[in-house]
């Protein structure tokens, strides 16, 4: 019975349509990874997100005259000016940069829509007694994670005077999201990056109560220390950065699965034996086995680093 080339173009164009519109899947990438999604390869995280105080906050921080210093693995800037004839030294700007530990996102094959990040470390403020506080505290900042889909900031909160440990703490709303959040593979074959990098700005507390319960409790500030707090945390016209801004730079390297040179040999065979059935008349039944044998290499499992198939 002859072998209608019609069946073979059909076979093939049903047989990429499906891989091009592969059912997204929600994974996590963390760094030194290996990931398999989709038959794609997701590998080489890197990037780093940096917290830009805003200057209310710079502001805040001199009132209360804290100290800074970093969490590992952030690194903090924090340069210094002196002012007035008594050399009073103050924070003119403070940023903390933090690196990217792992990344959320719906990944379908052909594009990448972020929804999580991860960061490692952060920042630490001490005060001593002053104008503005009852006397010592301390409290850090560290390991942020940000959530595109509630657009949350949580944290990892350590503090003084019976605050505590408070594990991936809800810490911040923010208001916009700069930059696109959905990357295009744009898939040629060979190692692609996809690189994403945006800024989440207007970072306002999620509770307001955590002024009086982490803030004010953990640094041990007195009523002017609170107003300072409350201030930054009081959205107006002309306060529209509350805590500040976040930066992201991070991008992941996409190669392709082995599974996915075998889809395109696939292709490939039923070309060949097409055009051999053309020049010899290959019976039907030896030209449906060869693609047969050919879509079964497809079919075998691959295992990515985590052990899946």
């Amino acid at each position: 019975m002859p072998f209608h080339k019609g069946l073979i173009a059909a076979a093939a164009f049903t047989m990429f349509a499906g891989a091009a519109q592969a059912a997204p899947e929600v994974i996590t990438l963390e760094k030194g990874e290996y990931l398999a999604s989709n038959e794609i390869g997701l590998t080489d995280l890197s990037g780093s997100a940096t917290w830009g105080f805003s200057k209310n906050l710079v502001s805040v921080l001199n009132v209360i005259k804290s100290g800074l210093q970093a969490v590992p693995d952030a690194t903090l800037q924090a340069p210094t000016a002196t002012y007035g004839s008594v050399g009073s030294v103050r924070y003119v700007s403070v940023s903390a940069t933090a690196p990217v530990t792992a990344l959320t996102g719906s990944f379908d094959g052909s594009s990448f829509t972020l929804q999580g990040v991860q960061t490692s470390g952060g920042h630490q403020q001490v005060t001593i007694r002053n104008g503005a506080t009852r006397g010592a505290g301390s409290l850090s900042i560290s390991d942020l994670k940000i959530n595109l889909a509630t657009k949350t900031i949580h944290a990892d909160i350590v503090g003084d005077h019976g605050v505590g440990f408070l594990d991936d703490h809800a810490l911040w709303k923010y208001d916009t999201v700069s930059g696109p959040t959905t990357i295009d593979l744009g898939f040629t074959g060979e190692p692609t990056a996809l690189s994403f990098t945006n800024t989440f700005s207007g970072l306002f507390l999620v509770n307001e109560m955590d002024i009086d319960n982490i803030l004010v409790k953990a640094l041990n500030l007195n009523n002017v220390g609170r107003a300072a707090f409350l201030s930054v945390n009081r959205r107006s016209s002309t306060n529209t950065a509350g805590f500040g801004s976040i930066n992201l730079t991070t991008s992941v390297t996409a190669v392709p699965e082995p599974s996915t040179y075998a889809l395109i040999g696939v292709g490939l065979v039923g070309l060949a034996l097409f055009g051999r059935r053309r020049s010899s008349r290959q019976p039907a039944a030896e030209l449906a086995g060869g693609c047969a044998a050919a879509w079964a290499a497809v079919q075998m499992p691959v295992t990515n680093s985590k052990g899946k198939s």
